[in-house]
C-alpha cells in the first residue's frame, strides 16, 4: 500500500463527497496505520513520522465520524 496515495485519494473523494471511497481509504489507512506502516505527509513541513501519523489518524477518523453522521437518519424527538 502506498499511504502518501491513499491519503491523496482520501482527501479528494472527501472534497466530492463520495462517500464509499471515504470509507475504503480511511479505514485502509488506519489499518495500515495500525500495523505500524509509515504514515503519508500530512503538512508541507517536516513534523516527524509520529505526528505525520497522529494527523493522519485524526483525519481518518474524522472523516468517518463524518461520513457516519452524514448516513444517519435522525431520530425524531419525542
Amino acid at each position: 500500500m502506498n499511504p502518501q496515495k491513499t491519503w491523496e485519494r482520501l482527501l479528494a473523494a472527501y472534497a466530492q463527497g463520495d462517500y464509499s471511497a471515504i470509507e475504503d481509504h480511511a479505514t485502509a489507512l488506519l489499518r495500515w496505520l495500525d500495523d505500524e506502516g509509515p504514515p503519508p505527509a500530512v503538512v508541507a513541513q517536516d513534523v516527524g513520522s509520529e505526528w505525520n501519523s497522529a494527523l493522519a489518524r485524526a483525519g481518518c477518523l474524522h472523516a468517518l465520524e463524518t461520513l457516519h453522521d452524514t448516513w444517519c437518519v435522525p431520530q425524531e424527538q419525542a
